[in-house]
């Protein structure tokens, strides 16, 4: 995610600063996870879940700076 492309329209956006909130949220968590030496069942399952959540939210953040500021992020 380019970051300070995405904090610029956060800025400009609430819904933006929301959701990259929200992603970052996320990410300290996958982190969290991500440092244990072993997962339960259940943590993978919740590592897989917070990855994909993340990435829609991702998208979702780009989508809206696409639909707003007409700008293509790949």
């Amino acid at each position: 995610m380019d970051k300070e492309l995405v904090k610029k329209f956060a800025d400009k956006y609430p819904e933006i600063n929301e959701l990259l909130e929200k992603h970052q949220e996320m990410e300290n968590q996958v982190a969290e996870l991500s440092q244990k030496p072993y997962l339960t069942p259940e943590e993978e399952v919740k590592l897989k879940e917070l990855k994909k959540e993340k990435l829609y939210i991702k998208e979702k953040i780009y989508k809206i700076i696409k639909t707003k500021e007409g700008i293509k992020i790949d």
